[in-house]
């Protein structure tokens, strides 16, 4: 009788095996799939211990991540607090670039500022609210620093990007005082004609339609996610549309270029 059940142990070892085996590999696929979920989002500020300019001023720097890969980074320009000092002020500096994901909370950044040809490449990890960003090679061309960064859940997109609209022209001003001919044009929003704040009327916009009013949008906001919702052109006497911004928040844009975030 016993001899006729030795099948039943080898069989029973098999079938632990299959299982160990299948539960390995599902647990590989769910942390492959974690690691592909991972993504950078919304403002990041440079911790205080970092934001020094040459002379003791504070000039703090800003991150913004977005879902689709696309970052930007600025400083803005600040009065300097060192009597001391023959410098007035800090000018700013602006930057656009992508990120990715290289799983295990790590991120490659790739930017460059947008009026001259700094580019930098360098890796960051995220540990909760803190995303650190660690120094490049010393043998790079243009040096970058390590710093810690931290999460600012009550800055909004509009904020970051009249902040960023601030400190880009600021950094052209620099790179013009320093004999560049042009600036390193990567966007149509690059034009320093175009307003700075989204919240000022500019007399020569002139918006016609939701269309209309939305690419203005994506070019005030370098937000090429957002998308219309509708509107009250043709309806009303100040029209606006309705737009839903890649960070998710809703905007009306007005016939004379306001742009207005709906809390």
């Amino acid at each position: 009788m016993n001899f006729k059940h030795k099948w039943i142990i080898p069989l029973l070892l098999l079938i632990t095996i299959g299982l160990v085996g299948c539960s390995s590999k599902q647990g590989k696929e769910a942390t492959n799939a974690q690691q592909e979920k991972q993504v950078l989002t919304g403002v990041y500020k440079i911790s205080d211990k970092y934001n020094k300019t040459d002379d003791g001023t504070p000039q703090p720097g800003y991150w913004y991540f977005k879902k689709n890969g696309k970052l930007l980074r600025c400083t803005p320009q600040v009065n300097s607090t060192n009597q001391n000092n023959d410098t007035d002020f800090w000018y700013g500096d602006a930057y656009r670039g992508t990120w990715k994901s290289l799983g295990n909370n790590m991120f490659e950044l790739k930017l460059h500022d947008v009026y001259d040809n700094d580019y930098y490449t360098i890796k960051a990890k995220l540990s909760g609210s803190k995303l650190h960003t660690y120094a490049n090679s010393r043998n790079a061309k243009y040096e970058w620093d390590a710093d810690d960064n931290y999460k600012q859940p009550d800055m909004t997109y509009s904020d970051f990007m009249d902040m960023f609209n601030k400190a880009k022209d600021s950094d052209q001003k620099r790179i013009q005082e320093n004999g560049y001919a042009k600036p390193d044009n990567d966007s149509s929003s690059d034009n320093s004609s175009e307003p700075t704040s989204s919240n000022s009327n500019n007399d020569s916009v002139k918006i016609k339609d939701g269309n209309d009013a939305l690419e203005y949008f994506k070019q005030q906001k370098d937000d090429q996610d957002a998308i219309l919702n509708g509107g009250t052109f043709g309806m009303s006497d100040d029209p606006h549309a309705s737009i839903t911004g890649g960070d998710g928040n809703l905007y009306y844009v007005y016939q004379d270029g306001k742009i207005e975030e709906q809390n």
